[in-house]
């Protein structure tokens, strides 16, 4: 079965083959407006020339996606010699999956796996990063969906907030475990936080 993509592309060179013949001297453009001469050459071209661009824009984020992917696996074959993927036969063909990664950096391992995928990928990305240029514009060709993170709207709040280490016969009786004391001073929480904040 033809997935979207090479049904896209197959598109894509069929009217690019028919443009470029519009153009040639002997070819079957050529012939058929020979059997119908009020049908002018540039007529043809025309045509080819829209159904290329409504074919391009209404398949934009596949293409993107599928650009996107051989760019980035080309850059990981400089760094990363050899990706060995074990388990690859464990992911369902079809339907929903849902990859997680403990990550230290958070564009290499997305990255890796969107380069050793079969499947077409959706990623979540924070909004704060979807904002930035570059990051951003990549973020929106690989279809990621910004999500706002609690961190991402933190403010400074009023006062200062000590944590003070209590020794207590509990703590002795427990295996150590030690006591904390959060003693705020100067702080407004009442009147800096809404509900739901």
């Amino acid at each position: 079965m033809m997935s979207d993509i090479d049904y896209t592309r197959t598109q894509l060179a069929v009217f690019f083959v028919i443009l470029l013949l519009a153009v040639d001297s002997i070819n079957p453009v050529k012939m058929f407006l020979h059997v119908f001469p009020q049908v002018q050459p540039w007529h043809i071209a025309s045509i080819s020339i829209i159904v290329i661009i409504y074919v391009f824009i209404s398949e934009l984020k596949p293409i993107l996606y599928f650009t996107t992917k051989v760019f980035f696996h080309y850059i990981l074959s400089i760094f990363f010699r050899d990706v060995q993927i074990v388990g690859r036969d464990n992911i369902p063909t079809h339907g929903p999956v849902i990859f997680t990664s403990n990550h230290a950096n958070q564009f290499i391992d997305s990255l890796v796996v969107m380069c050793t995928c079969q499947r077409t990928l959706s990623y979540i990305v924070a909004e704060k990063s979807w904002n930035r240029n570059i990051i951003g514009h990549l973020a929106w060709a690989i279809g990621a969906v910004p999500v706002r993170r609690a961190q991402d709207s933190a403010v400074a709040g009023t006062g200062t907030i000590t944590l003070i280490k209590e020794e207590s016969e509990m703590e002795q009786e427990i295996e150590e475990i030690p006591v904390i004391k959060v003693q705020g001073n100067g702080t407004c929480f009442l009147s800096d936080l809404n509900l739901a904040d």
